[in-house]
């Protein structure tokens, strides 16, 4: 009888152990498939005439000037700007760790150094993420009666982006940094985009529970 249990044991373990390993390779094909079209949804460029277009900020260098990824989507923002797609850009993003400039402070100089002029640069200095962005921009849209946007960030970005602006019930049109800066390094776009998983996951998952705005 003992004998039996214990055959009876390893075999209940051993379908456990598949079961595990089934789930988890389905887990992850599925990870990967979702990874794949979060890729590929941010290569089409949906820019469209609106009355504002927004930077979503991607950090600060020491200096105070904005990194690699927030230079590129501010030059593909003048880019537009430059084309009349919208009368105004909003420069978005607070200050960041160790940087002595805010995202906006450091959109707005170089968007100047563009030759985008200064009438025509909002900013808001108050978000620390995706979520702040959208929720700190359309205060500012508002105060301002703009209803559309064109929304600039990196393609990986820009399907969580517009998922977070359009729950708030702002009209957006995603328009990637790449069309203008070309495309990225592959592996900068694989760490990002697993990035984009991890952040897409946290949102649905404290969401659920009720949870406030967070800095991711």
């Amino acid at each position: 009888m003992n004998a039996f249990r214990k055959r009876l044991a390893k075999i209940t373990l051993r379908r456990l152990v598949r079961a595990v390993l089934i789930m988890s390779l389905l887990t992850f094909v599925l990870l990967f498939i979702f990874a794949l079209y979060i890729y590929h949804y941010g290569q089409t460029d949906r820019a469209a005439p609106a009355d504002v277009i927004i930077v979503l900020g991607a950090g600060t260098r020491p200096s105070g000037a904005p990194s690699p990824s927030h230079k590129r989507r501010i030059e593909h923002a003048a880019a537009l700007y430059q084309k009349g797609i919208a009368p105004y850009v909003l420069c978005t993003g607070g200050v960041t760790a160790n940087h002595p400039n805010s995202e906006a402070e450091a959109c707005v100089q170089t968007l100047q150094g563009m030759g985008v002029p200064a009438s025509a640069i909002l900013r808001e200095d108050n978000s620390r993420s995706t979520e702040e962005n959208a929720l700190e921009a359309q205060k500012v849209m508002l105060t301002h009666n703009l209803q559309t946007a064109v929304l600039v960030s990196d393609n990986y970005h820009l399907w969580r982006a517009e998922m977070l602006f359009r729950v708030r019930g702002i009209t957006v049109y995603p328009s990637p940094a790449q069309v203008t800066t070309g495309t990225l390094y592959w592996r900068t776009a694989v760490q990002n985009t697993f990035r984009e998983l991890v952040a897409t996951g946290w949102y649905f998952f404290k969401s659920l529970l009720g949870l406030p705005v967070t800095d991711l």
